[in-house]
């Protein structure tokens, strides 16, 4: 009998040891669909943005009040802190949001996404500058072929009414940066009440400068609250909980949907179709970022896959 008792338990324990795996496989697979999801509700943001006949801010003010209210009942009371990483957090989100909107009005919504996809570029660039961490032979390749992408789109809009919006578009991508640096100092800061504070901040700073804009009419008004509940503020708490089973670097690599996406619903939607220096633009900057993060996989490199490496 003893034998059979060791080998019973020996089964039970393989078992328990399939089952934890199948349930890690599942958690780990929900993660991914978190991510996937929210990548896909935040391309629709080009949409949203040509369709309103609002001003840009105005746009913003309403998409983080209404974000805002989203996230007021998955608060804790424990999770409330003020410090300065919260305060630069809300800062820098509230600048790059506000550039990002203004960007899609005054230049293509293709423009706009792939300029502002230019930020984990930028991290690199300010992680050796700001805080004189070597750039890796990988991220100076994807830095290098970003900013080829970058000069074709702009040199082709030199001279053009767009040119504005190609700036804000590029001011976008270096204030998230400036975002993404900081969240190393906010790691200990709760994602959703991080999120929740960022939209309160933006809805205060705000509304000091388009208080004489806030007339909508009730089409306008439920258009808002759909684009700040749905398009920002959901996704933003599929994207956290998916990073609660997949790595940053997967994410950030699934999150590039977006700027594909993007430019595609709004060709679909208003028949705004990409210019060829933008496909080549958009082009050089995704392709660094896949070298980026895809290399490793693929070859012997033994640099690690870091989002601010």
């Amino acid at each position: 009998m003893a034998p059979q008792c060791a080998l019973l338990l020996r089964f039970s324990g393989l078992r328990a040891s399939f089952g934890t795996m199948s349930q890690s496989i599942h958690i780990t697979a929900r993660g991914y669909w978190l991510i996937f999801s929210a990548a896909v509700l935040w391309s629709l943001a080009g949409i949203f943005i040509k369709y309103l006949d609002v001003p840009p801010l105005a746009i913003v003010f309403y998409r983080s009040f209404f974000a805002f209210l989203v996230f007021t009942p998955l608060l804790r009371r424990r999770q409330w802190q003020l410090n300065w990483p919260v305060l630069v957090s809300v800062l820098t989100y509230s600048t790059a949001i506000s550039a990002f909107v203004a960007a899609n009005k005054l230049t293509t919504a293709a423009n706009a996404i792939v300029l502002q996809y230019t930020a984990p570029i930028f991290v690199f660039l300010f992680s050796r500058l700001v805080l004189g961490e070597k750039i890796s032979r990988l991220n100076g390749i994807a830095l290098f072929l970003a900013m080829v992408g970058v000069c074709a789109i702009s040199l082709e809009s030199v001279g053009r009414p767009e040119m504005s919006g190609v700036m804000l578009a590029l001011a976008s991508g270096v204030l998230f940066a400036a975002y993404m640096i900081n969240l190393r100092n906010a790691q200990r800061v709760n994602p959703v009440y991080l999120t929740w504070m960022n939209n309160l901040g933006c809805v205060l700073i705000l509304v000091l400068f388009v208080k004489s804009q806030l007339s909508l009419s009730l089409n306008e008004l439920l258009i808002l609250a759909v684009m700040g509940a749905v398009q920002l503020g959901l996704p933003y708490f599929l994207f956290s909980k998916g990073l609660e089973s997949v790595p940053l670097q997967e994410a950030s690599l699934i999150a590039l949907i977006e700027p594909v996406l993007n430019p595609v619903w709004v060709a679909l939607a208003f028949g705004e179709i990409p210019s060829a220096a933008t496909f080549a633009g958009g082009g050089f900057i995704l392709f660094g970022l896949a070298v980026r993060y895809l290399a490793p996989w693929f070859g012997n490199s033994s640099e690690p896959v870091r989002l601010t490496s």
